[in-house]
């Protein structure tokens, strides 16, 4: 894995991991041993599936279930869409990493408006399978992730730097 994707990963399993801890500490039951490894291994297919134009998503859950990382397999898989209809009084792994992922730009964290505009400009004219009515369908997930997650925390979205200063992996 590329210096560059290695720092983006391992800033995207900090904030998971400070979003899963703070969820865990208000009672709801996340995995932040979950989330993080499935943070690190967001990416794990990304750097290949460049020059091969595979589905870096499918293939990085191909690369966990080979390796016996079974429970991380589909936090992976969907780490860039979310598959199944968000509920509002249940939280997962797979939410917590798709959202800390749509936070981080490069190695930098960025608000989710800030994200996803960089997604529309460098992915959706590589990607003509994906319209832009799909792509403004998937954001309202994003921001609905970010609703959900946040009326729990004690701390609002733009508050994640200051935050992230005392979560270390």
């Amino acid at each position: 894995m590329p210096s560059h994707i290695r720092a983006h990963s391992m800033l995207v399993a900090r904030i998971a991991m400070l979003i899963a801890s703070q969820l865990d500490s208000q009672g709801i039951e996340v995995s932040i041993e979950k989330s993080v490894s499935g943070a690190l291994m967001h990416d794990i297919a990304k750097f290949p599936c460049i020059q091969s134009h595979e589905d870096h998503c499918q293939k990085g859950k191909e690369i966990c279930e080979n390796e016996g990382f079974y429970e991380i397999a589909d936090i992976v898989n969907e780490h860039v869409i979310l598959r199944n209809p968000i509920v509002s009084d249940q939280y997962n792994e797979k939410e917590i990493v798709n959202y800390a992922d749509k936070r981080v730009l490069h190695d930098q964290i960025v608000s989710l408006q800030a994200r996803m505009d960089d997604i529309k400009v460098r992915y959706l004219p590589k990607c003509p399978h994906i319209d832009i009515t799909m792509f403004n369908y998937h954001y309202d997930i994003c921001k609905n992730v970010e609703n959900k997650l946040f009326v729990q925390l004690d701390f609002l979205p733009q508050d994640i730097p200051e935050y992230l200063t005392n979560i270390t992996l």
